[in-house]
């Protein structure tokens, strides 16, 4: 039904720019070629999808998640409309006041309500926030060139991503959006890893938000503005060293279906590899069943598990703090939350250090967090992005860097308090926005490059070499580069050497700067 929806949605938009038919007229097509549609369908408040133009949204899954794409005009969730509604009024001027000098790039996560959903609805709403800023701020600025414009297509893929495949295709099939690029994506799911790769087959370039798995490291036509886990670890543990830890606990998620907790148990098994240093206990768990759940019980039940399993590892974490160990956490932030209340209650004499990675911002800010957090429990982790990693940063050898980082972080702020009205940093401490923000820019960085009017995808994707030297991308998180030398290297995907923040979780749900560090220079084993 999706596709045939679909063809129907194109014909009727290439019949209104004709002036040829009246909506009657599509709704006659639409009725005659699907047999009946359901009240449901049609309802707006009850989760009803759309077909209106630059918007292809269907029902997908037995939850009847919408999944898809949208200019706006359909919000997937009540929490995005207010964004959404921002990002339909600056797709509407581009379409009506630059027709023939527009393209698209779309926005692609995993948006779901679904309370096992990896990415929040935070999370989701800040990138959205990130994107439209570099959507508003190149169309009203100089970014490698003043043209095409750019339309901003908010996607999703729903539940874990599990719905990539009617989302890609709607987005391969939209020709009439003069797509050029997808940003975002949000987990580094094996879903989300299909949807990379069919998309890049097609030659449409991608570009990575927050996704930092080393099973991304070089694919033909992608790239990402993240570091990889491999880089995000080497620092973590480098910081580790210097904090002067020498045993830890490593707690895995054993779901090989997560290839962001795969390469993490990868990278923190390096510990053992540092002379004088030793993983002396593991505890692992496995969040398979949840994410390939079908329906609400099986997954609820399935999370019941991993919080029954991750809450029984506390006792043998406290064993081993005689001498002192951190704890290695190989995990998603929701499952965090889950080992940090625990300890919270438990070990109450001694000091427990966490050490993640990024998807520590996925974990929810609430009361309960905080009070957690308040205690003799800490979190430490490997960051993205932080809006004051730059002022933090003290390096002789990074002088430049730090300059860019500087500047970037200056244009990215002065546009994002001007179109939101915020004074304070302290919601852009996760990094989200930032690292959205900073996708976005190079997506459009390199749809310039092409130097077209309306450049194809394939064009775009040729330009992904070219971001780097004179033009390397000014982003928030510092300067960007690539090599895209996908023949004769295994990690032309990544960013160049990119800086790495090592963050603390505060007990007010937000994160403060420990350290910024090079991955060049941190990595303590090979």
């Amino acid at each position: 039904m999706g596709e045939i929806l679909r063809k129907a949605k194109t014909w009727w938009g290439n019949q209104r720019r004709r002036g040829k038919v009246a909506l009657t007229a599509l709704l006659a097509l639409t009725l005659a070629v699907v047999g009946t549609v359901s009240v449901r369908a049609l309802t707006h408040e009850d989760h009803a999808c759309s077909h209106a133009d630059a918007t292809v949204v269907t029902h997908e899954g037995v939850n009847g998640e919408c999944v898809g794409f949208t200019d706006g005009s359909y919000p997937f969730n009540s929490k995005l409309a207010p964004i959404e509604r921002a990002v339909q009024q600056e797709n509407h001027n581009v379409v009506k006041d630059h027709p023939d000098n527009y393209v698209s790039v779309v926005l692609l996560l995993p948006i779901s309500a679904d309370k096992g959903s990896i990415l929040s609805m935070t999370n989701a709403m800040e990138q959205i926030k990130g994107a439209y800023t570099a959507q508003h701020y190149a169309n009203n600025a100089n970014v490698e060139g003043n043209s095409p414009y750019i339309q901003l297509l908010i996607g999703s893929d729903g539940y874990q991503a599990n719905g990539w495949r009617t989302a890609v295709s709607a987005i391969e099939n939209a020709t009439d959006q003069y797509i050029a690029a997808v940003t975002g994506l949000g987990l580094s799911l094996k879903p989300t890893q299909l949807a990379v790769n069919d998309l890049t087959r097609h030659d449409i370039p991608v570009f990575g938000a927050t996704i930092t798995s080393d099973t991304y490291d070089n694919i033909k036509n992608f790239v990402r503005v993240s570091p990889s886990n491999r880089d995000n670890m080497a620092v973590a543990l480098s910081y580790v060293q210097k904090v002067g830890y020498t045993r830890a606990v490593l707690v895995e998620d054993d779901n090989t279906g997560d290839s962001y907790d795969a390469t993490l148990v990868t990278g923190f098994r390096n510990f053992n590899k540092i002379p004088g240093h030793q993983i002396v206990g593991t505890e692992p768990y496995n969040t398979e069943k949840r994410d390939q759940a079908v329906d609400t019980a099986t997954r609820t039940k399935a999370e019941a598990q991993v919080e029954n399993r991750i809450s029984q590892m506390t006792g043998d974490i406290c064993l081993e703090q005689q001498p002192k160990a951190v704890v290695l956490f190989a995990g998603r932030g929701q499952d965090l939350g889950v080992l940090v209340h625990a300890l919270s209650n438990t070990c109450l004499d001694k000091q427990i250090e966490i050490i993640s990675g990024d998807d520590v911002t996925n974990l929810p800010n609430s009361p309960q967090l905080q009070k957690d957090l308040s205690g003799h429990v800490t979190v430490d982790y490997a960051g993205v992005a932080h809006p004051d990693e730059w002022s933090a940063a003290d390096d002789p050898q990074h002088k430049q860097d730090i300059q860019d980082g500087r500047s970037g972080f200056a244009t990215f702020i002065g546009q994002y308090q001007s179109l939101f009205h915020e004074t304070s940093t302290t919601a852009l401490s996760d990094g989200n926005t930032m690292m959205a923000y900073d996708a976005t820019l190079t997506a459009i960085s390199a749809v310039r490059l092409a130097n077209q009017p309306q450049p194809g995808s394939d064009a775009v994707a040729a330009e992904l070499g070219a971001l780097q030297g004179a033009h390397k991308v000014h982003g928030s998180s510092g300067p960007i580069q690539f090599t895209a030398d996908y023949s004769t290297s295994d990690t032309a995907s990544n960013p160049v050497d990119k800086a790495v923040p090592v963050l603390r979780l505060q007990d007010d749900g937000n994160s403060s700067v420990l350290a910024v560090q090079w991955p060049a220079q941190a990595s303590p084993v090979k």
